[in-house]
């Protein structure tokens, strides 16, 4: 699927502050997209397995909005770039995506965006252990996401999860990816 199909086809959101009453730590994620060989790909981060939170996930590049940032979009632009040093001259921000709130307290806002294919980026950082890319197409299978079980808080949960060369993706960034996806079809 072509990157300008995707943007044509999706509405979104142009709100600059995620809503004010939830409580919890509000953060913000960039969705980014970018195109190889015809084909729109997902950047995702592999999180260094020594941090305390989520060690070792499969995540978006962002991070807790900080009092400075400006909007939802500026802590995402902000955090991508403290984690894996891509420059906000190579991302245009297409809009904000729905809230996402997930089981551990935390509210995401995820901020879709296209990647220029001149753009670079950090391959490792302190936060994170790979940075890689993949295909939307292959995100939209159903037949590639699968049913785990796991524990959380003492109880025994399933979850829907995709696993990739680099681990399973699984959690908030596997809701906000299937949303985004189930949108597309």
């Amino acid at each position: 699927m072509k990157l300008e199909h995707i943007i044509s086809k999706y509405t979104l959101s142009k709100s600059a502050h995620p809503p004010s009453q939830l409580t919890g730590v509000k953060s913000a994620v960039l969705v980014p997209l970018i195109e190889f060989d015809g084909q729109t790909h997902m950047l995702l981060c592999k999180r260094n397995a020594n941090l305390r939170a989520h060690p070792s996930q499969i995540c978006f590049p962002g991070g807790k909005i900080e009092a400075h940032d400006s909007s939802v979009q500026d802590a995402a632009l902000r955090e991508t770039f403290e984690e894996i040093s891509l420059a906000r001259e190579f991302v245009t921000p297409l809009g904000q995506l729905a809230t996402h709130s997930s089981l551990s307290g935390f509210h995401i806002t995820p901020i879709l965006a296209k990647i220029e294919n001149s753009a670079t980026w950090a391959r490792t950082s302190s936060e994170v252990d790979h940075v890689f890319t993949l295909p939307i197409r292959d995100l939209m299978i159903p037949e590639h996401w699968q049913s785990y079980t796991t524990h959380f808080r003492g109880k025994v949960i399933s979850i829907k999860g995709f696993m990739t060369p680099h681990g399973l993706l699984w959690g908030a960034t596997a809701s906000i990816i299937t949303k985004f996806t189930n949108s597309l079809i």
